[in-house]
């Protein structure tokens, strides 16, 4: 009697020990149930940028060490084929750093001196994937950043800025492949890792009218001979700006860019970097 209750003990145990193992596999089907499309996804986050004119005043801070630079940049933006920069430094780079950049499409236009430069803009460029307007410009974007947008086996959920996103693009072992980070709930891009391995980390998401949402805090990482660390944090919207595309144009672009520093320092290099492979 003995023995054949501690064989019914041993087959409750091991009964038991089948259910919960039954339960997560069950549990664990249901939530990857729940991962929608990669199409799906990249269609309702392209639906949270808005579709008129937006101007955006922010400030960017650099550090290095003791050392620190602060930049006003305003922004006019039609969406991710047409943008446009200025950029003025602040306190003692009040006349080291005054940039006028245009973006159409995959090029960059500025002057240099009085020669129009035109380049095509780099991978790193970030400020035109958080106003991506369609679908399909999304789905291009991704393949310009090597990450598979219509292999629905690459989006899994997530956290980026502490919330449950959907993250999409290759799993990372031992390299840190692209990906890009879209909020579960409300669509919204919240981090991005670029080919070169820059991380941009996008938080205090707000709404505005007309389903238009904006990061108003921004940090950029990358790998250098150290880490590089560059804070944004925008001060003042207005997501109905007016004005018309022409502003778009490059014939109508003529203020010079000019970024010149009477000593050169690390600070300054990781200012010069950011504006060659960010903006």
């Amino acid at each position: 009697m003995k023995k054949l209750t501690k064989m019914n003990i041993l087959g409750f145990k091991s009964l038991k020990n089948k259910t919960i193992v039954c339960l997560i596999l069950i549990h664990s089907t249901l939530a990857q149930a729940y991962v929608p499309d990669i199409s799906f996804v990249l269609k309702k986050a392209s639906g949270t940028t808005g579709r008129k004119i937006i101007q955006i005043e922010q400030e960017v801070t650099f550090k290095v060490g003791e050392e620190e630079a602060k930049v006003d940049e305003t922004w006019l933006i039609e969406g991710d084929k047409n943008l446009k920069l200025s950029a003025v430094g602040k306190n003692f780079y009040k006349d080291s750093i005054k940039l006028n950049y245009l973006y159409n499409g995959k090029n960059k236009t500025y002057f240099n001196g009085k020669n129009k430069v035109i380049n095509l803009v780099s991978l790193d460029f970030f400020q035109r994937y958080l106003f991506i307007r369609s679908q399909n410009s999304f789905i291009n974007y991704l393949k310009d950043l090597n990450i598979p947008a219509q292999d629905s086996s690459h989006i899994k959920l997530s956290r980026a800025d502490g919330v449950i996103s959907f993250l999409i693009g290759q799993p990372s072992a031992q390299n840190l492949n692209p990906q890009v980070w879209i909020g579960q709930d409300d669509f919204v891009v919240r981090k991005i890792r670029s080919p070169s391995a820059a991380e941009i980390s996008l938080s205090q998401i707000t709404s505005f009218p007309k389903d238009i949402f904006i990061a108003k805090a921004q940090t950029i990482t990358w790998q250098n001979a150290a880490p590089m660390t560059v804070q944004i944090k925008i001060k003042k919207i207005d997501v109905n700006a007016g004005g018309s595309i022409t502003a778009f144009y490059p014939q109508n672009l003529d203020l010079p860019s000019e970024m010149t520093f009477s000593n050169k320092t690390p600070l300054t290099a990781v200012i010069e970097e950011f504006y060659s492979r960010f903006r």
